[in-house]
């Protein structure tokens, strides 16, 4: 009965907010078409693997080296349908990725009616669309929007399913999904495999889904060992692979722990989660979805500082949870508006407030860094094709930037200096520095590459 209830409700918003979220939806669009542009070198690295794997050379960087060379193999498959279809992977990227940040947007509403949020399910919707570090990788055209349209639909279908052989695999196929999407997703499904059991009163049903998301990923891992002979991907050799103690592990933590406040202090409309939960957290604690919002949250932040964060603008490592940030603040918020009986010009006083925390996010962040490396990056591909002209086929060429010359130059062997394509540099390199990537110069000076190509920093 409680159940229809609750269907009944949120059909019922649905209905009549469907256009304000519509509404809100083209907002954020003129927003982000500001940044369209915007591009990281790393995603034309997904696009050599998918020039290789369309013309049949297999799932490599370079033919005949099987190394897993990127962060999503999902949305790999995702950009492959794209690459056989013919149509621009750049564009498609970036548009695909946009209209999911549709149909999150659409989730996270959902799931807000569903906490009995009501109107305030707007404010979870605005915290989530309109800061920089949404907006910008909304357009990035990674495999950010893709993750966080997993760990909503899958949250969703946990606290809104039946026991049925469907609803099995629904939420096995998404646990699954989850796994392979991104470096921590192992890590993400096992939190959602522990929440399902926790939440959920048919423990047969639990039980099934952990087994069958988990031989799914079994499989997988039995395709990435045969294939890319490795049990983990290229990328976290490179990027994190560390020890769990040590001078350069503890420097590690820091410099994530760091990221993670670096965020909040650039976004200040996430601050009254912090403020408030120590006022409302004995009411929300009994609230079994409230800890799993915690908990997801919680999970990645333990990712961000295990490995240390990220070099690449507006903290890409805490997009996924920005929903579920959002919806923790405004739980909060909701909570302290009772437990204080505080009137409806108070909470209006929040919301304004909310609102220009929010602006000031979009307004005051790093505009000048984008800015400039939207012109480096784009530059960086009309270069391409008059370093194309110098560059015979079958060349060796060792490069940093292991992602726009390299696609431009397709049929050029190329040897990543820094390892993220290399097995080589990724486990038996050094670090310097701060600097995530590793590099071992003694090996790429013993491949007698025919070129170097190198940086030079300019004013």
């Amino acid at each position: 009965m409680l159940n229809s209830l609750r269907k009944v409700m949120i059909r019922k918003f649905l209905k009549h907010d469907i256009s304000c979220l519509i509404i809100l939806y083209l907002i954020f669009l003129v927003i982000a078409i500001q940044f369209f542009g915007w591009i990281i070198d790393d995603l034309y690295i997904y696009f050599r693997y998918v020039n290789n794997f369309v013309h049949g050379s297999g799932i490599v960087y370079n033919p005949g080296e099987y190394v897993e060379g990127f962060s999503s193999f999902s949305w790999l498959m995702i950009l492959s349908v794209f690459g056989f279809s013919g149509m621009p992977l750049e564009l498609s990227a970036k548009l695909i990725s946009l209209f999911l940040v549709l149909v999150n947007l659409i989730l996270i509403y959902k799931i807000s009616i569903k906490q009995g949020l009501g109107k305030l399910s707007f404010l979870v919707c605005l915290l989530m669309l309109f800061n920089l570090p949404f907006i910008l990788w909304s357009v990035s055209g990674f495999e950010g929007m893709f993750y966080m349209f997993l760990l909503l639909t899958a949250f969703y279908k946990i606290i809104n399913f039946g026991t049925g052989t469907r609803d099995l695999l629904i939420i096995s196929i998404l646990i699954f999904l989850i796994a392979v999407s991104r470096p921590e997703g192992a890590l993400m499904s096992i939190a959602y495999v522990v929440f399902i059991y926790a939440f959920h009163k048919n423990k047969i049903f639990s039980i099934k889904a952990a087994v069958l998301s988990g031989l799914m990923f079994s499989s997988f891992l039995i395709f990435r060992v045969i294939y890319f002979g490795d049990l983990l991907p290229n990328t976290y050799y490179a990027k994190i692979g560390h020890d769990i103690l040590g001078y350069y592990e503890i420097r590690s933590y820091k410099n994530g722990l760091f990221y993670i406040i670096e965020f909040f202090k650039h976004n200040l409309q996430f601050i009254p989660l912090i403020i408030l939960i120590p006022f409302t957290i004995k009411e929300l604690i009994s609230r079994k979805l409230f800890l799993f919002i915690l908990t997801i949250i919680l999970v990645q932040f333990f990712f961000t500082i295990f490995s240390g964060g990220d070099w690449m603008v507006q903290y890409r490592f805490i997009i996924p949870v920005i929903p579920f940030l959002s919806l923790a603040t405004v739980l909060c918020l909701d909570e302290f508006i009772q437990l204080n009986k505080l009137k409806t010009p108070v909470t209006y006083i929040f919301f304004i407030t909310f609102l220009l925390l929010m602006t000031n996010s979009i307004i005051a962040e790093d505009k000048f860094v984008i800015q400039k490396e939207t012109i480096m990056w784009n530059k960086l591909k009309e270069y391409s094709n008059e370093i194309k002209n110098s560059i015979s086929a079958g060349s060796l060429v060792a490069n940093g930037s292991s992602g726009i010359i390299p696609y431009y130059l397709d049929d050029v062997v190329f040897l990543d200096i820094v390892g993220l394509t290399n097995k080589t540099i990724a486990k038996n390199g050094l670090r310097h520095g701060s600097w995530f990537e590793k590099s071992l110069p003694e090996y790429v000076y013993s491949k007698n590459p025919d070129w170097l190509i190198m940086w030079k920093k300019k004013k």
